[in-house]
């Protein structure tokens, strides 16, 4: 066998992704499937068939060295469990490493999938050789992931990053919740509402884009409201981290790319003594996968394997 082989997970509320890759990040092997629900266990151990399906597949024989796996929510990377996870409702404190990993003795990486992709970038991305930056997920929902010194900041509560969070109104200070805050007006699922109210029900997020370009006034209206929140939320992250680059990635930022961020990085670098990079992802849908596979070869790292 020319090398070890890692498995990456990527589980989120839609879907289940699974992919082989060498050491050096190169995937061998992928598979993806919808979110099917069902109990944590059942799912846990239908992806555990999956990994050991996948790396036969890539070599006969072959098992992996280790597990790498992201989700979104609250994530202890040393306990191997997720304490709140969003969207996934039951997965709180479900022992996933060990449920993972023990079964084929090796060792399992978990971190939140903002963070894992942060983790991506900076090891094949768009962030190569950069010690201080954040990486923006912008898809269903809107998440970060920090990069500070060169190391993911998690925070006291494994909380770091949850920029979804941030009020856009006043009245998210009296009324707290997901009526005014950013996830609200600017995540995915802001799109996909605006899009049916303004274009009928058939319509897509994407169309908002074209409709907009074309010179319709109501979409161009809203569109230039959620890049000036975005902004906004640059220059908040920006003026405390003072970050060498923000990264944006995610299925909104990646499908729309400049005529999504180029306003939004424009009114933003407008409001800011330093001027950050401010990208797009380089990895794409992939990042959240390779940041798994590096945080699976630095365990083994640690363990001297």
């Amino acid at each position: 066998m020319p090398q070890r082989f890692i498995a990456a997970v990527d589980l989120g509320a839609s879907n289940v992704r699974v992919a082989i890759a060498s050491s050096d990040g190169g995937i061998e092997a992928r598979r993806s499937a919808p979110y099917g629900g069902g109990t944590p266990e059942a799912v846990i151990d239908g992806i555990g068939r999956t990994i050991d399906d996948l790396v036969r597949g890539v070599w006969v024989g072959a098992r992996v060295a280790a597990i790498g796996v992201c989700l979104p929510g609250s994530v202890d990377p040393a306990s191997g469990t997720v304490s709140t996870a969003a969207n996934l409702p039951g997965w709180g404190e479900v022992p996933i490493g060990r449920l993972l990993g023990g079964p084929r003795g090796v060792p399992v990486a978990m971190e939140n999938d903002a963070n894992a992709a942060a983790v991506g970038e900076r090891w094949l991305g768009a962030a190569r050789g950069l010690d201080d930056f954040i990486f923006i997920a912008l898809g269903t929902g809107i998440g970060a992931g920090v990069v500070l010194d060169g190391k993911l900041h998690r925070g006291a509560h494994f909380l770091a990053g949850e920029v979804a969070f941030f009020p856009m109104t006043r009245e998210h200070l009296h009324h707290p919740g997901w009526d005014h805050c950013l996830e609200a007006d600017a995540g995915g699922r802001a799109y996909a509402a605006k899009a049916a109210a303004l274009l009928g029900d058939a319509a897509k997020p994407g169309d908002l884009f074209d409709a907009a370009a074309a010179g319709d006034k109501r979409a161009s209206a809203w569109l230039r409201e959620v890049q000036d929140e975005l902004a906004m939320a640059i220059v908040d992250i920006a003026a405390l981290l003072d970050p060498q680059a923000i990264v944006f990635g995610g299925g909104v930022a990646m499908a729309q790319g400049e005529r999504l961020l180029g306003p939004v990085r424009e009114a933003a670098l407008r409001c800011l003594p330093a001027r950050p990079a401010i990208v797009l992802s380089e990895l794409g849908a992939d990042a959240q996968l390779l940041g798994a596979v590096r945080l699976a070869l630095d365990r083994l790292a640690e363990q001297g394997r």
